[in-house]
């Protein structure tokens, strides 16, 4: 039988994660220079440009990244499954790439616009494995989370397989209101992105000490 579980919005959860960075408020504000874990990164959106070090980091990825955030066993990707995340419609899509200083990828995330529902949009996150638990996904999501919010998107909603821990406590640890409704197997989960709507109204976000992860 399904379970319904709720977290409301954690406000200086929230702020941490927002905290001694300053996100972009739209695509033309990329790409994004920042410091996470003590490494100095660089976030831009994905193009056509990053075809070969997006197939070069998905062959470094485990079999488990790779179960966990497809829900299949690794194999390599079909030029249909790289053009969708390289070249996209703009007005449905939206996907970043997090590198390191030499340009090598540590993360990507994306979020598709739905047809029918088109202030909802479904997210995904993988991180390398070399650079887990270092707060990649929390500021890589945040950060996405935030351009979503510009475009008009006000719910997110992913299905997650229920032995993804890793990523379910990310979710819970962003900060934003959380819905989970929980299966066997999976996961289906929803963001309020609204919540974010009293911070982006603000001038500024506040620059303090970079946090690197919880």
């Amino acid at each position: 039988m399904a379970r319904y579980l709720c977290w409301p919005q954690d406000e200086a959860r929230l702020r941490r994660g927002l905290a001694g960075w300053r996100p972009a408020r739209r695509r033309g504000d990329l790409p994004l220079t920042m410091v996470l874990a003590g490494e100095r990164c660089t976030l831009h959106e994905l193009g056509p440009g990053d075809e070969a070090r997006l197939v070069q980091a998905f062959a470094g990825l485990s079999q488990q990244s790779v179960y966990l955030r497809f829900m299949r066993a690794k194999q390599p990707p079909t030029p249909e499954q790289v053009s969708f995340f390289l070249d996209y419609p703009r007005e449905r899509q939206i996907s970043l790439l997090l590198c390191d200083a030499g340009g090598e990828p540590l993360a990507q995330a994306q979020s598709v616009r739905r047809r029918l529902h088109p202030d909802r949009a479904e997210f995904s996150c993988i991180v390398a494995d070399h650079f887990q638990h270092k707060g990649a996904g929390r500021r890589l999501l945040l950060a996405l989370a935030i351009l979503a919010r510009g475009e008009g998107i006000g719910e997110w909603t992913a299905e997650v397989l229920a032995q993804n821990r890793p990523m379910l406590g990310l979710l819970k640890g962003l900060g934003l209101p959380l819905t989970l409704v929980t299966g066997r197997e999976l996961i289906f989960v929803r963001l309020d992105l609204a919540a974010l709507d009293p911070l982006l109204a603000a001038t500024a976000v506040p620059a303090t000490p970079d946090l690197e992860g919880e």
